[in-house]
């Protein structure tokens, strides 16, 4: 019986073991499985005039992923700027963009290509930081996502290391430590086009700056920041499962730069305020922890 006993409890150790992925090669797989030379990048592949709606592009590269959080236009922009769903009620932005007069109206397309018009009736800053929170006049429809996002130990699942300060960095105005790694992300920009990138580093201020992509061929898939992609949304992925990490803040100069941004769970607590309500968290407990 005892015999018996160990070996299910092995079973079970060696099945756990098996499940377990290590997160950053896991994305690396899925992404070099869509990313087919010339794919379709739009999210969206028409739109309708005369009763303001869009068609949801079904020959969009990732498809696999749910994308109905992200909104598909802000009206008064021309275009530009960008909003995300973090709960039915309020949407993630960014808090330069020169948002119109309140209520602004604001678009999200379901998988259906069901168009719906939220007022977003008050606009607000957190802290001194570029995020900002926008509150809806109602409940978003539940054919829409909210994203979660990652858990306060998301570091343990990646690979990273503590750069310390040189003269160099306080120099340059880098006066906080800063975790580097490696971490493939999804984007969109103003256009509603979605490209890859890497989440190089982070400091202990919560500010991230995104890399082109260091592996083939998620580089023909990236692009640089361009004014107007301001408050679009970066997500990492688990399994199927966009993860939402924040909003785009600017570009940078330089081939190799694409942007920065404010990482979102920097600032859980003072989101969570504003919501009057908790973030969701994402589960990670199927990885591999590294550190």
């Amino acid at each position: 019986m005892n015999y018996l006993i160990l070996l299910g409890i092995l079973g079970l150790f060696i099945l756990g073991n098996k499940v377990r992925t290590n997160w950053v090669s896991g994305i690396k797989s899925t992404l070099i499985k869509l990313m087919i030379p010339g794919a379709d990048r739009r999210l969206f592949s028409g739109f309708v005039q005369a009763t303001f709606s869009w068609v949801r592009n079904p020959a969009s590269w990732v498809r696999v992923f749910n994308w109905t959080g992200v909104s598909a236009g802000i009206n008064g922009l021309g275009g530009v700027g960008g909003g995300t769903l973090i709960s039915r009620r309020h949407v993630l932005f960014a808090n330069h963009v020169p948002y119109p007069a309140r209520p602004i109206d604001i678009f999200f397309v379901n998988k259906d290509s069901r168009t719906f018009n939220y007022k977003v009736t008050n606009v607000q800053q957190v802290g001194s930081t570029d995020i900002a929170i926008g509150t809806l006049d109602k409940d978003a429809d539940p054919s829409l996502i909210v994203y979660r996002v990652l858990p306060d130990n998301w570091l343990q699942y990646i690979a990273n290391k503590p750069v310390p300060l040189t003269a160099t960095y306080i120099a340059a105005g880098i006066t906080t430590p800063i975790q580097t790694f490696v971490l493939p992300v999804l984007y969109t920009g103003q256009d509603r086009k979605v490209s890859t990138a890497d989440v190089i580093n982070i400091n202990l201020a919560g500010n991230a700056s995104v890399s082109i992509p260091a592996f083939e061929p998620a580089r023909a898939f990236g692009d640089g920041v361009r004014g107007g992609d301001s408050g679009n949304p970066i997500f990492a992925m688990l399994g199927d499962e966009l993860v939402l990490l924040g909003g785009w803040y600017t570009g940078a100069d330089g081939d190799a730069t694409v942007g920065t941004f404010p990482w979102l769970l920097y600032q859980k607590s003072a989101i969570e305020k504003i919501m009057g309500m908790k973030l969701q968290v994402a589960d990670m407990s199927g990885l591999t922890r590294i550190a």
